[in-house]
């Protein structure tokens, strides 16, 4: 006969797998529900998107331009003269996509190893030929934000984005504690 302190100790286990299962569960649609990210959506969609409704539509129009964002500097330049707050719009190269709407960006003078004949690097976007150290000094994190957190959707893929496409990214420095840049991005192009 079962006591209650086993059956209490069995429903426990059962509520915390159950919660674990739901807490690991996709949260973006998929094609076979029809969301706007597997289909792509459509313009008039993507326009009247807002940060809060991203993580079903992608990256809202409002923040992609057509054509390249002027008056741009190079990570160099940014990393030598940028002050906490200041407006800059920022040129380099996509390294990275992270989970959510960021990414890193690299300076554009950096070849990358597809550039350079003697490295046959199958991930050349990840710089592997390149010192850590070096790398890092060339290098800024990119967020788009929805409140204090990166957006929910991603934007690999996004407008023809890839790993080492040459954009052009309009928002606010930030440095942290440490002295590690970012930029709180406001609006973006290729290049």
């Amino acid at each position: 006969m079962e006591t209650i302190s086993n059956r209490t100790a069995r429903l426990a286990t059962a509520l915390v797998v159950a919660a674990a299962l739901v807490a690991c569960a996709p949260s973006t649609p998929d094609a076979s529900d029809g969301g706007a990210e597997a289909t792509g959506g459509d313009a008039a969609s993507a326009e009247s998107a807002s940060p809060g409704d991203a993580e079903t539509s992608g990256m809202p129009a409002s923040l992609w331009s057509n054509e390249p964002l002027a008056g741009a500097v190079d990570v160099v330049d940014l990393r030598e003269s940028a002050q906490d707050g200041d407006q800059v719009v920022l040129r380099g190269t996509l390294q990275d996509f992270g989970r959510s709407a960021t990414f890193r960006l690299v300076e554009d003078s950096l070849l990358d190893c597809s550039e350079k004949h003697d490295d046959m690097c199958p991930t050349p976007w990840d710089y592997c030929c390149e010192d850590l150290t070096r790398l890092r000094s060339l290098t800024v994190n990119v967020e788009f934000l929805d409140g204090e957190f990166p957006a929910a959707w991603t934007l690999d893929g996004e407008h023809g984005l890839d790993h080492l496409s040459e954009v052009t990214v309009a928002g606010v420095v930030r440095f942290d504690e440490q002295g590690n840049i970012r930029l709180e991005a406001e609006r973006m192009a290729l290049q």
